[in-house]
């Protein structure tokens, strides 16, 4: 996909599975995916607000494609 040019947004949650046990991961998660979909397709999101708080969230690539991620992961705990 980056050999394409095609935005990407890499997320881990370190303490999932294949599913989201937590439901603090399954919410940003949604959160993630609607900002993303939103950056590609266009359309309406709703601002992040305090969907990561005690989300195990860990982004190594491409937060600048999801609306107001980058901005919220300094923020969070470790």
């Amino acid at each position: 996909m980056r050999a394409k040019g095609l935005p990407v947004t890499y997320v881990l949650y370190p303490d999932e599975g294949h599913g989201f046990a937590r439901p603090q991961n399954r919410t940003s998660f949604y959160a993630i995916s609607e900002g993303f979909l939103s950056t590609c397709l266009g359309g309406r999101f709703e601002p992040v607000g305090n969907d990561f708080a005690g989300s195990s969230l860990q982004v190594p690539e491409g937060a600048k494609h999801v609306p107001g991620l980058a901005e919220a992961l300094p923020t969070m705990p470790k």
